[in-house]
């Protein structure tokens, strides 16, 4: 079992040295406020991190896991409120898709251009100059084992 003193001390690089309780150390070095700057958020994302972590694996004692579930209920929403602000969701384009596929399958475009009509056609596409074709979907989709629906663009109201 992890005790509070152990987990202090995972935290301790994230700010000031650690005397107090768990819960009485994150509040002091670390309080829920509203995220202002870059810093901030990584700070806050890496103690997220570190109690998520400790309290999912079982290893913290009943008091830490009772403190770092406090602490959490109440930075995890500025946190959030950070990140939609900074890191707004937009809908993946077709060209998103394919990038997306080929970074994860380590494919270059010489390696979609026998399938799209040639390395020009695939950079055409990937640069949004080109759209993918009803062809070019079906074949995707195959070669990715997805749906077609994941290459057509999404449908936004005017």
């Amino acid at each position: 079992m992890i005790t509070v003193k152990t987990l202090e001390k995972k935290l301790k690089p994230l700010g000031m040295p650690v005397d107090e309780g768990l819960l009485r150390w994150l509040y002091l070095h670390l309080p829920p406020q509203p995220i202002k700057n870059k810093k901030m958020h990584r700070r806050y994302s890496e103690a997220i991190r570190i109690l998520m972590r400790e309290r999912e694996s079982g290893s913290l004692d009943a008091a830490g896991r009772e403190a770092a579930g406090k602490y959490l209920s109440t930075i995890v929403p500025f946190v959030e409120q950070y990140e939609k602000k900074k890191f707004p969701i937009r809908s993946a384009t077709p060209e998103d898709m394919l990038r997306f596929f080929m970074e994860e399958h380590d494919m270059s475009q010489y390696d979609l251009a026998k399938e799209l009509g040639g390395q020009p056609v695939v950079s055409a596409i990937l640069r949004g100059k080109r759209r993918l074709s009803r062809e070019h979907i079906e074949r995707l989709s195959k070669r990715f084992n997805v749906a077609p629906a994941t290459f057509y663009p999404a449908n936004t109201p005017s």
